[in-house]
């Protein structure tokens, strides 16, 4: 009598290969796709900003990562898989390499070369993928470590290209992305600072606003989202706890001081959380399986993405986020294993992560409680000495940089600003600054500061040195100028 042996469960009854699970995503991604045409692409074109074959490149930009992908994990299974697939064919079935590429393409910035982005793709599909053993065996999801390669490596690159503004935006909006804008704006603001430059909310929801090349349509996400719910192929539990979770933290911080739920929906609607929420966290290879976990799973990253936007120089937190909780969904899992049997061992977790949703939150939010909100009043800027000599004026101030006070020695005549001095810096960042000539950049453009774009990566720092020449010309319009 033959004996059956299989490896202990769990076991989930599910109808949904992981062919069909491909097809659903691709389906709900389609209308962001001709979105993210539409808006790098046509408007721009319409508007006379790019060329004819110029309003293509968005499609260009999204599908190059998706070949490249299945590139990689082709040539890297002929090299090292060879006994495990009998033909390409059969791997291509298995490996839905295409997904992560199209992923890639949606949440970078549109300004990034195709030649890195080719070099990000084989990234996210080597190390992200195949060097855990391919399909179904990753514990980071891919497009993520692709995007962070490329994000962290060539940040200057993508700036002096023009960052994540399309062709239209870089002649019609000063500055860079909401949540940059914010982090100049020490994270909070009122809606004339935040919001405005942009249109409103509506716009936010829509994604007509700057961002990356596919994740700025909220309403979009939801849609999808819908969809990929109805079709069970997300986990729908993840994206509404990681909103909610995002959005009750934020909450805390703006009713604190007197900003509204505004300041919350611009959270929500800002830096691809949506689409992060609906198409990264529920990755169904990298997320927890069980609900309680999943739960947990939402809450942990609402939490890490709010403290990243808030309490650090990085002012989206969404990838950051979700790559590190990676590497925790086995510890999730297993209190989320437990907890179906005894539902007892999940109540103190859940008490005690949604005490520091409310804790930290509120702390948070009384952080900025004495802050000035007026954008005409800098808190972080310091005038530590000012002389006049005939016409010159010479300031040594004090700016908050990444590391620290950034100190500078600025020299005005009439009105002018003469030279611009670092005397003091202690942000590691700073040589990005120097190599991308940023300070006679910012001498160059004086008369229109404001347009002057902050560098990707050295966000902070840049920021600081931008605002460090704009204090500094305030003071000298209102007590030297005419």
């Amino acid at each position: 009598m033959k004996e059956f042996n299989s490896p202990i469960g769990p076991y989930l009854k599910y109808k949904n290969s992981s062919a069909k699970m491909q097809i659903n995503l691709l389906i709900a991604l389609f209308p962001i796709i001709i979105f993210a045409f539409y808006k790098n692409g046509i408007i721009p074109y319409l508007h006379g900003t790019t060329s004819f074959m110029g309003m293509f490149y968005p499609l260009l930009f999204i599908i190059t990562p998706a070949i490249a992908c299945v590139v990689a994990e082709v040539i890297y299974a002929k090299l090292f898989l060879k006994e495990e697939y009998k033909t390409t064919k059969d791997f291509l079935k298995a490996s839905h390499g295409y997904i992560p590429g199209i992923f890639l393409g949606l949440i970078l910035p549109i300004n990034t070369p195709i030649s890195i982005v080719i070099l990000g793709a084989f990234i996210a599909s080597i190390i992200g993928k195949m060097l855990f053993g391919g399909f179904g065996n990753n514990i980071f999801n891919p497009a993520l470590v692709g995007a962070l390669f490329i994000l962290t490596a060539y940040s200057l690159v993508i700036t002096n290209n023009g960052g994540y503004l399309n062709s239209y935006e870089l002649d019609t909006i000063a500055g860079a992305t909401p949540l940059t804008n914010a982090s100049n704006m020490i994270e909070v603001g009122s809606y004339e600072t935040l919001v405005e430059p942009y249109g409103n909310l509506w716009d936010f929801f829509l994604g007509t606003i700057p961002g990356a090349v596919g994740e700025t349509s909220s309403l979009l996400c939801l849609l999808g989202f819908i969809f990929l719910t109805i079709t069970r192929t997300i986990k729908w539990k993840i994206s509404v706890v990681y909103v909610l979770t995002v959005f009750v933290m934020s909450s805390f911080v703006g009713n604190l001081n007197g900003l509204g739920t505004w300041f919350s929906l611009f959270h929500i609607f800002s830096g691809g959380l949506m689409f992060g929420a609906v198409f990264m966290a529920t990755d169904p290879v990298t997320s927890p399986t069980t609900p309680v976990g999943q739960v947990l799973y939402g809450l942990f990253l609402g939490i890490l993405t709010v403290l990243l936007r808030f309490l650090t120089p990085y002012p989206e937190g969404v990838l950051t986020s979700i790559l590190t909780m990676n590497m925790l969904i086995f510890i999730i899992d297993k209190i989320g294993a437990k907890a179906r049997f005894t539902f007892q061992s999940a109540v103190m977790p859940f008490l005690v992560v949604w005490a520091f949703v409310a804790v930290v939150g509120a702390m948070i939010g009384n952080k900025y409680q004495n802050v000035d909100l007026n954008p005409d009043v800098d808190p972080h800027y310091y005038i530590v000495n000012q002389t006049e000599v005939l016409d010159k004026v010479t300031y040594v101030v004090t700016q908050k940089g990444y590391s620290g006070a950034i100190k500078g020695e600025i020299v005005i005549e009439k009105g002018k600003v003469l030279s611009m001095v670092i005397l003091e810096i202690n942000d590691d960042f700073y040589p990005n600054i120097e190599s991308a000539n940023y300070i006679d950049k910012l001498l160059n453009e004086q008369d229109s500061l404001e347009s002057v774009d902050t560098i990707s990566g050295t966000t902070y720092t840049s920021s600081g040195l931008k605002k460090m020449l704009i204090n500094t010309l305030k003071d000298y319009e209102v007590n030297y100028g005419e």
